[in-house]
């Protein structure tokens, strides 16, 4: 609620991009920025123009208590001193996935840091003292579930679920909390 009167700002001082689709069915629409929650991404077609916004967005934060978080912020314009410069190599995250300075999205490293992740939170649920039954919820409601924010975020193929569920299984295998040659329908097993 306290964004929306920045995001009207940005809409009425600052001219937006039309951004239209490849599939002639699809809609287009036009905007300078995209805004979720506490994520910002503002866009223009010239340099002069994405700096009078930066200034507008930073006197906008000024105004009613806000700072801008520098570490996570990024920008492929040299001439801003907020945030460090995208160059291609290096990334920069909106809404938690990693992108580069041409807005694509850089999925082998969000998968890879998200797997990292899900195995961390998989190996210290393995050191609690939770039964069976417990414990499997806990690995799919506390460490499985962080694929779920990403699925509408990055394109994740079915072979790649594959993947994941070996290295999850090889992962299980390692702790101790499943056999090797045990029945690997077992682990899918509704059991309420």
């Amino acid at each position: 609620m306290a964004m929306d009167p920045l995001s009207r700002m940005l809409n009425s001082m600052f001219p937006k991009l039309e951004i239209s689709r490849e599939d002639p069915n699809m809609l287009t629409y036009s905007t300078n920025h995209f805004f979720f929650i506490d994520d910002l991404k503002i866009v223009a077609l010239k340099e002069d123009v994405l700096v009078k916004m930066m200034e507008a967005v930073n006197g906008f934060f000024e105004s009613v208590g806000l700072e801008m978080n520098s570490e996570k912020s990024a920008s492929n314009v040299e001439s801003l001193s907020c945030c460090e410069t995208v160059d291609g190599i290096n990334g920069y995250r909106y809404l938690g996935v990693l992108e580069d300075g041409g807005s694509n999205v850089l999925k082998n490293k969000v998968m890879d840091s998200i797997l990292e992740n899900v195995k961390k939170r998989i190996t210290m649920l393995s050191k609690t003292n939770l039964n069976a039954v417990n414990l499997f919820r806990g690995i799919n409601e506390y460490a499985l579930s962080l694929y779920n924010y990403y699925i509408g975020l990055i394109n994740i193929e079915p072979y790649e679920f594959d993947e994941i569920d070996q290295q999850i299984r090889r992962l299980l295998t390692t702790l101790k909390l499943h056999l090797q040659p045990a029945n690997k329908e077992r682990l899918y097993l509704d059991l309420s």
